[in-house]
Parts: C-alpha cells; sequence; structure tokens
C-alpha cells in the first residue's frame, strides 16, 4: 500500500465490539473524525448507545476509540437529553468541541424560534451554546444546518435561511455565515465584493483549520465577475482579505459547464475538493457521470481525483469528498467498479486517493480486505489520513454485525483493519 502520514497512532482495540458494547439498535451516519482519529462523533437514532437515551429520535454521539466509550453530546444542562433530533455533527481537532444542528428546544435556555439551531458542545466542561444568533445572542428567526467547525473550535461556519443573524440581509435566501465563539460575532462570508449578498442560495461550509478560508457551492451569479453558466459553483471567502473566489474552474479559469458542489478543504485552504457533474474542468473527461475534483489555489490548477490507474476515469458516479489536513488524501464515495481491481460488489464503496503517488484504494472493506456487501457512504478523514470514517449498511465488514442497520466504521490504513464505532458504552 501507499505510504501514508501515520500520525500518532490510536490502539486497534478501541472500537472493536468486547464483552458489555452491544451493538447499534438503531441507524447512524454522517460521521465526523478528530485529528489524529482517537473521536469519532456521528448521529444515531438508536437508543441504547448510552444509558437512558429515552427521547426517540436521532442524537449525536461520540466515540473515544482508546478509552472504548461512548457519550451523548446533544444534550443540555446537567445532561439533558434533546426534546427533538439532532443531526450533521463536526468535531474540533483535539474532539473536545462538538458542532451539530438540532430541532430541540431544550438544549439552551430561551430557545423559542421553533426552528433548527446550530449548537455546539464543550466536552470539558459539559456546556452547549447556541451559535447561529445574531447581535446580542438574538436568535435566529427562520432554520440553521450544517456546521462546519476551525481546528481549535473558534468558528463555526453553517447555513442559514435567517434575516436577522447580520444587518442589511435581504435577500431572502439560505446564505453561509461563521461565528466568532470568543468574540461572540457573526458574519456572512457568502458575499461578493464590497460584502454585496448574494443573489441566489449557498450552502454547504467547509473551512479551514484556522478559520480564514470558507467554501461553500452557490448558485449565486453576482459572487465573481463573469459568472455566466447558470450552475452551482464551488467558492472559496478568505475573510482576511475579504475576497471571494471561485474555485470549480477549469484551465486558465473556465467555468464549469454545469453543477459543482460539495466542497471539502485542506487544513491550510489551499486545496480544495468537489463533487462536479462538469465536462470541461479537466482534458478527457467523458464519462457522463459527476466526478471528484482537487482545487490547487496556489498554482491555479484543477485535477480529477476520482480516477483508478493510470488516470482512468471512472465508470459511474462519484460523491462526497474529504481532505486530508495537508491535501495529500482525498476519501470519496463512488458507485464505479473500475477505481481499484476486484470491484464486484456493484454497491457504493469509500476510496481514497493518494494524490502523490497517484494511487486510488477501496477502504470500505473488512478483514483480507473482503468488499462490502451493502452501499458504503459519506467518509470522514483524519489529519494525516490514516483513519477514514463512513458508514455502512453492510454486514460484512466486522464480525458479529447483525442489526441489520447502517452503522459508523473507521478503517487504519496503516494496520488495514476495519471496525464499527457505533457500539454501546460498557455502562449503558
Amino acid at each position: 500500500m501507499a505510504q501514508v502520514e501515520t500520525g500518532p497512532s490510536v490502539a486497534p482495540r478501541g472500537v472493536a465490539v468486547g464483552a458489555g458494547a452491544a451493538q447499534a439498535n438503531g441507524g447512524s451516519y454522517n460521521a465526523a473524525v478528530s485529528a489524529h482519529g482517537r473521536y469519532v462523533v456521528f448521529e444515531s437514532t438508536a437508543s441504547n448507545l448510552v444509558a437512558g437515551d429515552t427521547n426517540d429520535d436521532s442524537d449525536v454521539f461520540v466515540r473515544n476509540r482508546v478509552r472504548d466509550v461512548t457519550r451523548r453530546v446533544s444534550v443540555g444542562k446537567d445532561g439533558a437529553q434533546g426534546n427533538s433530533g439532532s443531526f450533521d455533527p463536526a468535531v474540533s481537532a483535539d474532539g473536545r468541541y462538538v458542532a451539530f444542528h438540532s430541532y430541540a428546544s431544550n438544549l439552551v435556555a430561551g430557545d423559542t424560534n421553533r426552528a433548527p439551531d446550530v449548537f455546539v458542545r464543550d466536552r470539558v466542561r459539559h456546556v452547549t451554546r447556541r451559535v447561529s444568533v445574531g447581535a446580542g445572542g438574538a436568535q435566529a428567526n427562520s432554520a440553521s444546518i450544517r456546521p462546519a467547525v476551525s481546528a481549535d473550535g473558534r468558528y463555526v461556519a453553517f447555513d442559514s435561511h435567517a434575516s436577522n443573524l447580520v444587518a442589511g440581509d435581504t435577500n431572502r435566501t439560505t446564505d453561509v455565515f461563521v461565528r466568532d465563539r470568543v468574540r461572540h460575532v457573526t458574519r456572512r462570508v457568502s458575499v461578493g465584493a464590497g460584502g454585496a449578498q448574494a443573489n441566489h442560495a449557498s450552502t454547504g461550509a467547509a473551512v479551514s483549520a484556522d478559520g480564514r478560508y470558507v467554501a461553500f457551492h452557490s448558485l449565486a451569479s453576482n459572487l465573481v465577475a463573469g459568472d455566466t453558466n447558470g450552475h452551482l459553483d464551488v467558492f472559496v471567502r478568505d475573510r482576511v482579505r475579504h475576497v471571494t473566489r471561485r474555485v470549480s474552474v477549469g484551465a486558465g479559469g473556465a467555468q464549469a459547464n454545469t453543477d459543482s458542489y460539495e466542497p471539502a478543504v485542506s487544513a491550510d485552504g489551499r486545496y480544495v475538493a468537489f463533487r462536479s457533474y462538469a465536462s470541461n474542468l479537466v482534458a478527457g473527461d467523458t464519462n457522463g457521470a459527476p466526478d471528484v475534483f482537487v482545487r490547487d489555489r496556489v498554482r491555479h490548477v484543477t485535477r480529477r481525483v476520482s480516477v483508478g490507474a493510470g488516470g482512468a476515469q471512472a465508470n459511474a458516479h462519484s460523491y462526497s469528498p474529504a481532505v486530508s489536513a495537508h491535501g495529500r488524501y482525498v476519501a470519496f464515495s463512488s458507485d464505479a467498479s473500475n477505481l481499484v481491481a476486484g470491484d464486484t460488489n456493484r454497491r457504493l464503496d469509500v476510496f481514497v486517493r493518494d494524490r502523490v503517488r497517484h494511487v486510488t484504494r477501496r477502504v470500505s472493506v473488512g478483514a483480507g480486505g473482503a468488499e462490502a456487501n451493502r452501499n458504503s457512504h459519506e467518509p470522514a478523514v483524519s489529519a494525516h489520513g490514516r483513519y477514514v470514517a463512513f458508514h455502512s449498511l453492510a454486514s460484512n465488514l466486522v464480525a458479529g454485525d447483525t442489526n441489520v442497520a447502517t452503522d459508523v466504521f473507521v478503517r487504519d490504513r496503516v494496520r488495514h483493519v476495519t471496525r464499527r464505532v457505533t457500539v454501546a458504552d460498557p455502562t449503558s
């Protein structure tokens, strides 16, 4: 296998199903992973991962893969469980801060807006705060969802349809915002020159490690000059220089001939991965399917990474990119059967592309590299690319998987081991 930047090791025992660790009795999805792979956060409808889970709804959990402990983090004061569903977690580099959105009204005092909000749980201080707020902590007047968080947890980017998070929000559409949790300030970042508000919806925020760069996709045509393609594009906002750039472009900055979305960003903001149906971002794109691309914002080059040996283009769709801290490894899911040899399961699989060695590997596999018997999707990758988390309905990735539910797994690309993380806390 290609060399992997290992980083600090996490013992593989940390996610095995052992004595007292019952498998989840509900579906689990949308994993995110801390920098070194120790903490995996996910949403789950299971009621048996922790004791006292009686809300009959989706919650957000954290699995400590070293201590074999699962904790629920979508909770309010004194650990009170949410009175409605919580979804789409994101985690800081050290695992301390977990952001998520929730329909619950009891996670913080004074939540009366009857809309989903974005929250951050401090796992050290055991405090939950709402971050989708405006000046003076004013609650949003519409839905806020899908957070992304900077490495230190200070900055939280999210999508919101609210019009009262910043002054002058009159475009009546969804925008991307960033909350500074230290200065208690919310800013809109899906804007053009001079802070001009977008003339169409912007969503799908991703953020660099220091919070400076925020990537998102938008149908707006006024965020950059010359946007005449009438399609979703991927943009990056530099929050220091107050500049927005389009990154879903080809040679010479040629705009894409159809939709691009689902951005992911490297730690320094240099590399932006995204999914696109466009056929003109790279030469020879004739597969008629969405592919995963990476834009190098320093060299102004776009490359396709959902490819097989010798750069062979995928024979089916590729989705949901995630990128390692330095941009070397890009994880994604794909229906394609020609990205690796022996792909005969006719299922959606998770792959990792090494952009230095130009090698693609499948990671949604079991013992001995056995291919999954059901779909695997939505990867998340640790900072050094060693650990890849994903969710899967497959029952053959680990022994004893009999719950007939979607679980979250982690693949250790150094030790070639797949473990399930959606297991019950031994004390539950």
